[in-house]
């Protein structure tokens, strides 16, 4: 889209004004006018125009003095001025330079001259004013904090900011010769794409899923911290521009929030029932016998001494990455005693575990307070979508190729549609009141686990069974690790 560009006459003498007027008006220029200099400060001063052609000999105050004055206002100092005079001598000229003049047309002047000249000075004009744009917005783009990118239907990367070539590692000079960078191919260098789904087929994005929530993870190590990066697509035509954002600490927040209140809940639960039930005994002591008493009291002793072992146990579990950070581990032997621990919490009876004999050393890749946590969330996830919140749970760990570890978790409950699933993985999702439309509740423990897996290097996945209704929820460690 084109705008008219906007013409300032000022002049004295009306049929002057009205000559200018009538040389160059056309349907691209929008003409103003103004009968002496001070009412020529306050239009321009107003909106500035893209030219103004201003008489020299004007009483009361001068064009000379109008350019000065014009030159000294921040507004409209960049305005070009084109000076008509009647004066042709160097003493005008050079008096008119000094007060800032653009150009000159001398009295009489010539129509085509006039009209080539405000074209040629309005032209440079505007290209002055759009290369100073785009030099702001460059300067602004290079000190963003988010990254930007710009890339080619071949997925080359076009353009990055200095975020941007920061984050994936590219140079701060942009290539001139050979192939350019391409985009994925660069980050998989860094960050594994997660959800993987979203990343198989880029640069194409399946219809639906533009707005769906793509991240960069580089997981955590003995030397480094998990960091996080979200992709957004801005832009997405021939090329696209993409916005890469920093969510580490975001995640972090929401991932540690999330945990800490299951696992308070969950330990707590037990601890506080037995002070409630010695103590709900022994406010009615009639009819009870001493050797009751005494019973009721060691209730609620004991129950107050676990209360405060697992108080300590929970705030220990608060920094949730140290039981998720390299060389965690936890023994499949003891898994199924956990399992049942939670299953017991939550009353379900009917979840059994096995174990595949080959697993590889050190076991699963994840301390146990993390694994509990996730456990826990997997199963009353299951109970919660159940039609009768009775499911029937099997918890499998196996090997996975070389050496990783694959653990399940299957429900024999609802099956959901393929947008409910990706839903379940999706950080920071809230659009939905109600996951399934039935059951209160976000999601959010499925995307915290998937979170903290992902951080963990790991994977996290929900299918719907084959065998019949029910969900898996899949968590693959590719690699295990070492102690």
């Amino acid at each position: 889209m084109s705008y008219p560009i906007t013409l300032l006459v000022v002049d004295d003498i009306t049929t002057n004004r009205e000559l200018l007027v009538m040389l160059l008006e056309s349907p691209d220029c929008q003409l103003f006018e103004a009968a002496s200099g001070p009412e020529a400060l306050r239009l321009a001063a107003a909106a500035p125009p893209d030219l103004i052609l201003l008489d020299v000999m004007m009483p009361g105050m001068d064009g000379f003095e109008v350019c000065r004055r014009l030159r000294a206002d921040p507004q409209t100092a960049e305005v070009p001025v084109i000076l008509i005079t009647a004066l042709d001598d160097q003493t005008s000229r050079l008096t008119g330079l000094e007060a800032g003049a653009d150009d000159f047309i001398s009295k009489p002047f010539n129509s085509a001259e006039l009209r080539a000249r405000v074209k040629t000075i309005t032209q440079l004009n505007r290209y002055r004013r759009l290369h100073e744009q785009r030099a702001q917005f460059q300067w602004i783009v290079e000190q963003a904090e988010d990254g930007y990118l710009h890339t080619n239907a071949a997925d080359e990367i076009v353009f990055a900011n200095a975020r941007a070539r920061l984050w994936l590692g590219l140079p701060e000079d942009p290539k001139t010769e050979g192939p350019a960078d391409r985009f994925l191919a660069t980050a998989n260098r860094h960050f594994t794409g997660q959800p993987p789904e979203l990343w198989q087929d880029w640069p194409k994005i399946a219809s639906g899923s533009l707005d769906r929530f793509r991240l960069l993870v580089r997981a955590e190590t003995a030397q480094t911290r998990s960091f996080f990066l979200e992709v957004r697509v801005l832009e997405n035509s021939e090329g696209r521009l993409l916005l890469l954002r920093d969510v580490t600490e975001r995640l972090a927040a929401r991932l540690n929030q999330r945990s800490f209140q299951t696992m308070m809940s969950h330990k707590l639960r037990t601890p506080l029932n037995a002070i409630e039930g010695g103590l709900e005994l022994l406010s009615d002591p009639d009819g009870l016998s001493p050797e009751e008493m005494t019973e009721f009291v060691t209730m609620a002793r004991e129950g107050a001494a676990r209360l405060v072992n697992t108080v300590d146990d929970v705030l220990r579990f608060a920094d949730l990455s140290r039981s998720l950070s390299p060389g965690t581990s936890f023994d499949p032997i003891r898994l199924n005693a956990l399992v049942q621990s939670v299953a017991t919490a939550l009353h379900l009876p009917a979840v059994t575990v096995e174990v595949a004999p080959d697993i590889p050393s050190p076991g699963i890749p994840c301390g146990a307070e993390a694994l509990e946590w996730i456990l826990l969330e997997l199963l009353e996830n299951a109970q919660k979508f159940h039609p009768r919140a009775t499911p029937t749970v099997h918890v499998t760990v196996g090997r996975s190729g070389v050496d990783g570890v694959i653990l399940r978790v299957c429900d024999d409950g609802m099956t959901l549609a393929s947008d409910q699933l990706n839903l379940a993985g999706q950080p920071f999702f809230q659009s939905e009141k109600n996951f399934t439309g039935e059951v209160p509740g976000s999601g959010l423990g499925l995307a915290s686990v998937a979170a903290a897996l992902w951080r963990n290097g790991a994977s996290f996945r929900l299918i719907n069974r084959s065998d019949g209704p029910g969900i898996c929820a899949q968590l693959l460690w590719p690699h295990s690790t070492t102690p």
